[in-house]
């Protein structure tokens, strides 16, 4: 098996670039991926961009909120 390789995708208030990003990644030919986005409290929508790929795909893991820092 191909080594699995991790797509790190952070944003916040960009839904129409993500939306082609993560089409992007989607099509894309390899197949042992994992993309993780993180969004800091979008106001956009961004979840719903993100909500429409986790169903496609369970490759797809998000995580929301302001870090602690």
């Amino acid at each position: 098996m191909s080594p699995l390789i991790s797509i790190i995708i952070p944003t916040f208030n960009r839904s129409e670039l993500l939306m082609e990003t993560l089409e992007s990644v989607f099509n894309q030919t390899y197949e042992n991926w994992e993309c993780i986005i993180v969004v800091d409290n979008s106001t956009d929508n961004t979840k719903q961009v993100i909500s429409s790929f986790v169903e496609k795909d369970s490759s797809f893991q998000y995580y929301y909120g302001m870090p602690p820092w």
